[in-house]
């Protein structure tokens, strides 16, 4: 995936989380991601969206089985668009 792609995508991305979760650990990883893209700074990149991708690890299951999370559908394209990129860089 490009990056210019994966800018075009993190909006969604970051609002879709911000559905789900107020965690505040989380609101740092996707703005530090969103700042550290801009800046084309890689290893800030790296780091912020391997964080991302932890925190969906450990709670895609919680999403899939919670009745009252409405948008499913969204935190899986949203998780696997995380990975496309990461295996880009």
């Amino acid at each position: 995936m490009l990056k210019q792609e994966f800018v075009i995508e993190l909006g969604g991305i970051i609002g879709t989380i911000q559905t789900y979760t107020r965690n505040p650990f989380m609101t740092g990883y996707t703005k530090e991601l969103k700042r550290a893209i801009a800046h084309n700074d890689m290893v800030s990149t790296r780091i912020a969206l391997d964080k991302v991708i932890s925190w969906y690890e450990q709670e895609i299951d919680k999403i899939n089985n919670d009745e009252y999370v409405f948008n499913k559908e969204m935190h899986h394209k949203a998780f696997n668009i995380l990975h496309e990129f990461r295996h880009s860089l």
